[in-house]
């Protein structure tokens, strides 16, 4: 697989919810709901951080200048305007949303009640003033305001079905609408105080639906919109059809992007992928497939104004890639459908001389000499795999309502060995019968081999249930939200970790009834080295992919389709294993000093 150092990839500790290149290509604005970051757009790293000071962001743009940036909060509904060599808001402009409301047709109630999406803003030349554009339904309104007075300065409806983008012109807003057959421009002051004037009216081609998500680019009247799976880009000026391709998989309608020039095209795909097309005389030539390594599976891509740079942002991640590499960025790693992602049990051997490894659901187990690299033995065993966990001479697999356990070969015995469910050397079923949960999220073996918890899902939602692994005689249950169930290392206590949340039981023995007590230890970050996928004390692995020992010396770096959430890593001593569901197989690594 590729290392290609073009790429760079950051994380957020805060969900992204908006994601906007400043007009000069220099800097990118993420809005996360506690704050706005602004990033060097050639390394990613943070060069200023703003308060959000309010609810879900609606919307984020720059000034023409790149001196200000505005934001639109949901929750107070306000626009605030940060001078960013200050890093000191210029303006806060109060919501207007009644007065808004008043321009939409409607009884009084209805626009009481209704709701809006903030389609577009564009600042005006001189930086102060911006417009934004609106929508109720099928009717938008585009809303001036003066970033000096802090007020809105004018309201002007748009009677007809309104292309989702508005844009600067001299000293005057421009917006498209669309109809049968053609894509009219209008334009209209800043202040709005006069109707709006036709520019022109550019033709469409015979194949467009209004009706689907379609991208419009103002400066150069480009169109692009899929239909039956194909990506067209139509030259509305010279009536011209630019790219019809068919030949990607599944594309994403909302996740095509241009550059300012019109110069480069991509279109994000439902498996990851990022298509990019260069514009030459004939029209636009394929030059780039990237495969995106973000978490939230399918993140949009959007290219710079000047098309030197493409970003791919997910729930939690920022990718960056150069489109004049001369390569395709991760060259060789497959394109991989959602139905095809991989979640793994894994377990290393307490002497660490071995590591077992499965799909999950799956009947497959790989156990590996981690001296030779070289699968030391495979066994089908016969059940959906749910957790395992490695001895120093047994392999045991939890699935399917019992515990089934191998013995190893011998250290000397020949590699690539082979076993099945008649070689197993004992078989244990649950003697619990609320052990009928549909599918199991996951399974945990204590490191003594004492116990076993299961994760599922019964009638008053998810748990998790504890088995005597000898016996198979069920010791406790909890109520819990988590997905995920991990013993410690030293067997004494059970963690969950579900949507960022990490939460711990401590396992008490109760010497009377042979039953187990678990006791609370509330929702928190585990301890250093506590969980198997926590880091041992004081090492760390940054979000740029870094492996920091104790004093601070880089071990190793991760490049960035390796980058998982902490869940999905296990550690142990000197060997970190990586479960990214989107590779085919977990990524083992021996971290030397």
């Amino acid at each position: 697989m590729s290392w290609n150092p073009a790429i760079t990839t950051v994380k957020c500790s805060d969900a992204i919810e908006r994601i906007v290149w400043s007009l000069c290509s220099r800097f990118i604005a993420i809005a996360c709901y506690k704050e706005t970051q602004i990033l060097d757009a050639t390394t990613l790293e943070r060069v200023k951080s703003l308060a959000a000071q309010g609810d879900r962001s609606q919307s984020l743009t720059f000034s023409a200048e790149s001196c200000l940036l505005t934001r639109l909060n949901g929750e107070p509904e306000e626009f605030i305007s940060w001078d960013l060599q200050t890093g000191v808001p210029a303006s806060v402009i109060s919501s207007d949303k009644e007065e808004r409301g008043r321009h939409y047709p409607g009884d009084h109630q209805e626009r009481k009640e209704f709701t809006q999406k903030t389609l577009s803003m564009t600042y005006s030349g001189c930086g102060m003033m911006f417009g934004v554009l609106f929508k109720h339904h099928n009717v938008a309104v585009i809303v001036t305001y003066n970033v000096l007075s802090s007020t809105s300065t004018g309201y002007y409806p748009v009677e007809r079905p309104v292309v989702n983008i508005i844009w600067t012109h001299d000293k005057s807003i421009r917006f498209a609408t669309y109809g049968r057959g053609s894509i009219t421009i209008w334009e209209v002051g800043f202040v709005l105080e006069h109707p709006a004037t036709e520019v022109e009216s550019l033709p469409t081609p015979n194949n467009f639906d209004p009706s689907s998500r379609f991208l419009f680019l103002p400066a150069c009247s480009r169109l692009a919109f899929i239909l039956n799976d194909s990506v067209f880009v139509w030259d509305a000026r010279h009536s011209k059809l630019l790219l019809s391709s068919a030949d990607i998989r599944r594309p994403k309608d909302y996740s095509m992007t241009f550059s300012s020039d019109g110069r480069f095209f991509a279109c994000g795909t439902h498996s990851q992928e990022i298509y990019l097309w260069k514009d030459s005389p004939t029209g636009y030539t394929f030059h780039q497939r990237l495969v995106s390594s973000s978490l939230s599976r399918s993140p949009p891509p959007l290219l710079s104004p000047d098309g030197r740079s493409i970003i791919a942002f997910g729930h939690y991640d920022l990718q960056l890639w150069r489109t004049t590499d001369p390569t395709p960025s991760l060259f060789g790693v497959p394109a991989r459908d959602l139905q095809s992602i991989q979640h793994f049990v894994f377990g290393f051997s307490p002497d660490e001389l071995l590591a077992a490894a499965a799909r999950l659901n799956d009947n497959t187990v790989t156990v590996l000499d981690l001296r030779s690299g070289v699968p030391r033995l495979m066994i089908d065993s016969g059940v959906k795999i749910h957790g395992l966990r490695v001895g120093g001479s047994t392999v045991v697999v939890v699935g399917e309502g019992k515990i089934v356990t191998w013995n190893l070969p011998q250290r000397d015995h020949a590699l690539n060995a082979t076993a099945n469910i008649n070689d197993s050397i004992r078989t244990t079923i649950f003697g619990h019968s609320s052990l009928s949960f549909s599918s199991p999220f996951s399974a945990s073996i204590s490191p003594d081999f004492n116990y076993t918890a299961i994760a599922g899902f019964g009638v008053s939602g998810p748990y998790f249930h504890i088995y005597d692994m000898t016996t198979g005689k069920h010791l406790a249950v909890i109520d819990t939200h988590g997905s995920e169930v991990r013993f410690s290392p030293d067997g004494r206590s059970l963690w969950s970790h579900s949507f960022g949340t990490t939460q711990g039981w401590a396992i008490i023995k109760d010497s009377k009834s042979n039953f187990l007590k678990m006791e609370c230890l509330g929702q928190a970050r585990c301890p250093p080295g506590e969980c198997p996928w926590a880091p041992p004390c004081n090492y760390e692995i940054t979000d740029d992919g870094w492996v920091f020992n104790p004093n601070r010396k880089r071990l190793l770096w991760l490049p960035p389709h390796w980058r998982s959430f902490e869940i999905d890593r296990m550690w142990s001593g000197r060997f970190l294993a990586l479960l990214h569901g989107q590779l085919p197989e977990p990524v083992i690594l021996e971290v030397l000093e």
